[in-house]
Formats: structure tokens, sequence, C-alpha cells
């Protein structure tokens, strides 16, 4: 196996027979004028072949291929940091086991501008969604041309994010090892933060800019069963809430307001779900604690002071178990405090 390579391309599996096929070709078709290497870690398929199926790729290009197979299901955090944790090549991808790359140029011309543009870890372009029902549109509108984006371009919400299919990265964490704050966020309330495209493009961006291509790189499903698109609406809110919490410590508090902030924003609109339902709602355990904790770190940021008052004085009409929580826990912290009166 060679030991020179420049790019480390990672492609998480569970159960994707009817797609990896086609996705690992694709990474097999790039032309570059260096080696690459493909880690594909299964996390523990059996309901299909796709096992046989990395295994026949891995035997037949074991200097560009190399398998990881999970004795159990880890879930997708932990099944990609066992690929991160040995990704020590300059730059590295991902590609999902159910997309593919239609552009063959694509990881050359992502080298090729990184190795040029020292002051930049992110080389992304945009990407072809397809449905299943055979609709297709562009992740990020045509309006939208080449350009740059730093974090202070995230931080004013000017900044398009595309998604893994086209998104490429410096290797300047994972050489180093495994984040601590992703470590920890396995198999807890933080583990939604750290699986997508939104968390690694921001937290590269601490370590310089990105670059924007409107080229399309390759075809991102919408599945109907994709870890992000099965989610109910409420779900997502609260898992972008825990996220910016997250985020804000990855950040150690430095830009403190304006992530407190978005993640208020996110459980305003879990609030707003919960009081146009006409029943009574339980959560699981999981989804409940990730609620309690954002309600909790922005009332310590005195988020809730007077945005809240409002929510409070409803709440004491609605019935579901949650709101009467967020209704005894924030009256008894805001009247101690002195900002509210009974």
């Amino acid at each position: 196996m060679q030991k020179s390579y420049k790019v480390t391309v990672i492609m998480s599996n569970y159960n994707q027979e009817r797609y990896i096929e086609r996705a690992i070709q694709s990474v097999l078709n790039q032309k570059t004028n260096f080696p690459f290497l493909l880690i594909i870690t299964d996390d523990f398929s059996t309901r299909d072949k796709s096992v046989e199926i990395i295994k026949k790729y891995e035997s037949k290009y074991p200097e560009k291929i190399k398998a990881l197979y999970n004795q159990e299901n880890g879930r997708y955090l932990k099944n990609i940091l066992r690929a991160k944790f040995i990704t020590k090549t300059p730059f590295f991808c991902l590609l999902d086991a159910d997309d593919y790359w239609t552009d063959m140029d694509y990881l050359q011309n992502a080298v090729d501008y990184l190795e040029t543009h020292p002051e930049y870890v992110i080389y992304s372009r945009n990407v072809l969604c397809q449905k299943e029902d055979g609709i297709e549109y562009l992740y990020i509108p045509n309006s939208v041309k080449d350009t740059d984006f730093t974090m202070e371009n995230y931080l004013n919400q000017s900044i398009f994010i595309t998604q893994t299919t086209g998104t490429f990265f410096r290797n300047v964490i994972f050489k180093k090892g495994i984040p601590l704050i992703m470590q920890k966020a396995v198999g807890s309330i933080s583990e939604r933060s750290f699986e997508g495209d939104f968390s690694r493009y921001i937290m590269h961006l601490r370590y310089g800019k990105a670059r924007y291509e409107s080229k399309p790189s390759g075809v991102y499903r919408i599945l109907s069963n994709g870890i992000w698109s099965r989610l109910s609406d409420f779900e997502k809110n609260l898992i972008e809430a825990q996220s910016y919490l997250d985020y804000n410590e990855y950040f150690e508090n430095k830009y403190c307001s304006f992530f407190i902030n978005k993640s208020f924003e996110r459980l305003q609109k879990c609030l707003q779900f919960l009081k146009r339902m006409d029943k009574t709602i339980e959560f699981p355990d999981d989804i409940q604690k990730i609620f309690f904790q954002v309600l909790k770190k922005c009332y310590e940021n005195n988020l809730l002071i007077q945005k809240e008052k409002h929510q409070l004085k409803k709440a004491k009409k609605i019935k579901y178990k949650i709101l009467i929580y967020i209704y005894k826990y924030c009256h008894q912290k805001l009247l101690k405090k002195g900002y509210i009166s009974d």
C-alpha cells in the first residue's frame, strides 16, 4: 500500500447496497497527478450486501481503498471519527455512500487551489440535488457566483455552505487528532452537532478562508430515510439549537452573543411548534435533555429575560408537559432575579 497519499476520501456506509458501488466508482474515476486513499468505514451493515461490495473493491484496489468494519452499530459520528482518526494526509474530504461525483477533475481542482492559496482551508463547489421522484435542482442558487468566505461572513450571515459532496478541506484539524469536544460528543446530546457539513465548515473557518465555486462537483441524493431528511421540523430546530451551543464552546465563547442568539432562535421555533399542536406530546428522553439544556443556556445568557416573558404567560395555559417545565423553571429563576413579578 502506498504511503505518500496527498488526499483521503472518507466514505461512511450503513446498508447502502443500492448506491455505494456508484459512489466508490466515482472516487476511482477521479483523474489526479497524486495518489489518494479512499477509507470506507462500515457501521455494521447487516440488512444488505453492501459489505460484500466493499470487500470486492478493497480486494481489487488494495492501494487505493482501505475498509474499516465495525463489530456493532455505533451511529454516524462514532463511525466517521474512526476514519478521521487515521486521516493524516495534507487534505481530506467526505463522500456519502449514497452520493457520487460527476466531475472527474474535482479532487485535482481542489488540491491545485489549496496548494496555491495557503491562506485557504476550504475549497467548496455546488452540488446537484436529486430527489427520489427524479426532480433535480442546485443546492445553492445559480445567482451565487464564485466567491470567498471568511468567519466574518458567517457571523454576518452572508455565507452559503454547500453539501458534503462539494466540500474539500486542508487537514488542519484531524491531522492533530480528534478534538476533545468531538470525542465527548459521541453518545451524548451533542452527537448530532458534529455529524454534518455545517459543523465541518465552520470548524475549519477558525483556521482560514473558504473558496466557493458554482460548478457542480457531483450529485447529492435526497432520500426519505436519510439521517437528516427523516427528522421532523421540531427535531431539526432542536438539534440546531444544541449545535450552536456546542459551536460556541468550540470557539471558546469568542462569538458567544452570536451563537447563543442563534440557539435561542431555534428554541423559539420549537416553542411555536408545540403551541400549534392540539394534543399532549411526550418526547424521548434525549430530545427532552437537549431542550432543557438549550433553555438553561439561553437563560444563563439573559436571553430569556425580555423575550421569554410573553411565552411564560402563555405557558400557563398550555397542558404540554415540556412547556409546563419551562414555565416552572424560568418563572422561578426570573422571580429570584427580580426581572418579573407574580
